[in-house]
């Protein structure tokens, strides 16, 4: 426990083009999105997760359990968000590992964009 992954947190842009497909991928195409004002809303650094999880580096055969995800702010257009995660619980069930990790998101100002939790059933080492 305690495994910080990765050892530097993993940085992604932002871009517009990002943005306009998290919207398009959702069904969103309000309007209001569209402003010279325009934010990326904090729900973006979810679609990071499995970026996240794949610089963990479990063993193939592994299952998503379980997450959950708060969000405290939105992104501006062309801001990088830095995804980071540590390893807080290791237990047995059913003869199953889990590792139970917090990640946090952070925006180019240090802040909370989203945290959170997730739960995997480690997969079985070959």
């Amino acid at each position: 426990m305690g495994d910080v992954f990765p050892p530097q947190p993993l940085t992604f842009a932002v871009t517009s083009d990002v943005v306009d497909r998290f919207y398009r991928a959702t069904g969103d195409d309000d309007a209001v999105r569209k402003g010279p004002s325009r934010k990326a809303p904090s729900m973006i650094a979810s679609i990071y997760l499995v970026d996240l999880l794949m610089a963990r580096g479990s063993p193939p055969g592994g299952i998503h359990a379980k997450q959950s995800i708060r969000f405290h702010r939105s992104l501006a257009v062309g801001e990088d968000l830095s995804l980071q995660a540590t390893v807080v619980d290791k237990y047995v069930r059913k003869q199953r590992p889990y590792v139970v990790s917090e990640f946090e998101a952070r925006g180019k100002d240090g802040c909370l964009v989203s945290s959170g939790r997730i739960t995997s059933i480690w997969g079985r080492d070959q």
